[in-house]
């Protein structure tokens, strides 16, 4: 059996960011070749990242970078690569450029394609992007939501969705045949029995996630400003120097731990670390490192929900407005109040293990098998 995958970013920047998860690309080494068209000008050697489609054959296929001015023009190359390789089903981890080369390629073919959707493009990009005026992203993803991202929704024969939150947005624009699977969490890389990086005597907060604006890390931040706590941080992005500058402004610079990058197999101790993982997120779903940090034990605080969807971990955390006063006042709740921190965290544990990776990957190959048995 052959997997081709168009990933959302290079398996250069996979490899980077220690971002190379086992199996990722081949749930329960269920294909024997894995073929990655990647959208790079060059890429990392196979053997460094060969965990990622686990036992299969790896080959990666750069095709340069994509941009909306030359991804159409790829397709002649794409196509021809494809063709070469001969795949039973093609996998797109995006609605855009990537999944637009996917979805072309394999009606032209006539082979199976399966999408994922792991953004709420209407709210999480589009939404956010006019409301802090950042009109030029804003115009990319207004082109991409009228002629890129209806075409590869529809044409999707099986649709995965990361969470709930994005079955609306998917919904909208034609797609059918949906199914929600998690993001898979390793859970032997992630319980409350890993030893610890640090032990603080303050209360701890963690948050991992890229310092972009949408992840709102300046909210949490300024909510710490008068607890008597410790908050680590982890993650790059473009707001780094301005978070850290803003920082010392508050005074509290010496309270913060400004982490850039911790690979994915050491992440659990810097989790066991801390006492409660807070996400001022404004994005809707469940992130990676919320279900990483309820592996290891963590109660978690996020942005109250917007919408309707609710996620299989909701009835187990505690929502906060999006503000740094109701943030405040959240973290200083369950510092105080040993017993309410037990029991989120006694049902994080409960949930998460719903939840498991395995459970996941096993979804994950279920669907796979439907395709071929239906094609």
């Amino acid at each position: 059996m052959k997997l081709c995958v168009f990933p959302n970013d290079s398996i250069q920047s996979y490899h980077k960011k220690g971002e190379i998860k086992t199996r990722y690309f081949n749930p329960n080494n269920f294909f024997s070749d894995v073929h990655i068209i990647s959208p790079s000008e060059s890429e990392v050697e196979e053997n460094k990242v060969q965990d990622i489609v686990g036992e299969a054959s790896l080959k990666i296929h750069p095709i340069g970078h994509l941009t909306l001015l030359n991804y159409r023009t790829k397709l002649k190359k794409v196509k021809k690569i494809v063709q070469e390789i001969h795949p039973d089903v093609i996998r797109s981890y995006n609605p855009l450029m990537q999944g637009w080369l996917a979805s072309k390629t394999a009606n032209e073919l006539d082979i199976p394609y399966v999408l994922s959707i792991h953004n709420n493009y209407d709210k999480d990009v589009r939404d956010f992007y006019r409301k802090t005026k950042r009109f030029k992203q804003y115009l990319k993803f207004w082109y991409t939501g009228k002629f890129i991202e209806p075409f590869v929704i529809t044409n999707a024969r099986k649709i995965i969705c990361a969470y709930r939150f994005l079955v609306p947005y998917v919904k909208r624009l034609g797609g059918k045949q949906i199914q929600v699977i998690y993001n898979r969490v390793n859970l032997s890389k992630f319980s409350p029995q890993i030893e610890p990086e640090y032990r603080f005597e303050k209360k701890t907060i963690i948050y991992v996630a890229r310092f972009d604006a949408e992840k709102n890390h300046e909210c949490l931040i300024r909510a710490i400003k008068d607890l008597d706590v410790k908050l680590i941080l982890i993650g790059k992005g473009s707001l780094h120097e301005k978070l850290t500058k803003l920082a010392k402004e508050l005074g509290i610079g010496g309270k913060i731990m400004f982490i850039k990058s911790v690979p994915n197999e050491l992440l659990g101790k810097y989790y066991t670390s801390a006492d409660i993982f807070v996400a001022p997120i404004m994005q809707g779903g469940v992130s990676i490192p919320m279900l990483e940090a309820m592996a290891c034990g963590l109660p978690l605080i996020i942005t109250t929900r917007n919408t309707k969807e609710m996620e299989d971990i909701d009835d187990a955390v505690m929502f906060s407005k999006n503000n740094p006063e109701d943030f405040r006042h959240a973290i200083n709740t369950l510092i105080k109040d040993e017993k309410l921190r037990n029991e989120m965290i006694r049902k994080g544990l409960e949930k998460v293990h719903q939840l498991d990776g395995k459970v996941m990957e096993d979804k994950e190959e279920n669907l796979y098998k439907s395709i071929l048995q239906a094609n």
